[in-house]
């Protein structure tokens, strides 16, 4: 089974703009047999975007996406104290110039996740430093080419890919 953290853009992708590359994801999820990790701060963080005007999504909208999403996702095990302002993470653990994606980063840390996948440009740089630290980091191009978002490949080893 696949274990992964979303961050708010791709989440936005598969949600809220339905990307049809993501529909093969959204069976796997919904089969089991990959588990997308959430927790109350990136849920806060998931609620908070959707809010902007740009999306243009009203109340009852957001609460649906938010709704889907939390049937969706599987709440993370992380260290006592975990949250937003106190993410616990190791000394020289790589950071994110923007705080809210240092979120996705710890969590992907402390769930000990397959991946995070994320679209930030900001986030994709620290590619080499997270994995120091057992953190792989793939955006959704590199999902694909490594045949993680085809349904017939799921629970297929990297190696069997």
């Amino acid at each position: 089974m696949l274990t992964l953290v979303l961050d708010t853009n791709v989440v936005l992708d598969w949600l809220v703009f339905h990307n049809p590359l993501l529909v093969d994801f959204t069976n796997a999820v919904k089969a089991g047999s990959v588990n997308v990790l959430t927790h109350d701060a990136v849920s806060d963080e998931l609620r908070r975007v959707l809010s902007y005007p740009v999306l243009k999504l009203d109340a009852s909208q957001q609460g649906g996406v938010s709704s889907l999403y939390q049937s969706l996702c599987r709440e993370a095990v992380v260290p006592r104290g975990f949250n937003a302002q106190n993410l616990v993470l190791p000394e020289g653990f790589p950071k994110c110039r923007d705080p809210d994606d240092q979120l996705f980063l710890a969590l992907a840390l402390h769930t000990k996740a397959d991946g995070l996948v994320s679209r930030d440009k900001a986030v994709l740089a620290l590619r080499k430093k997270a994995l120091k630290f057992g953190v792989t980091i793939f955006d959704l191009e590199q999902m694909l080419e490594r045949g993680f978002i085809s349904e017939r490949k799921w629970g297929q080893s990297e190696t069997d890919v």
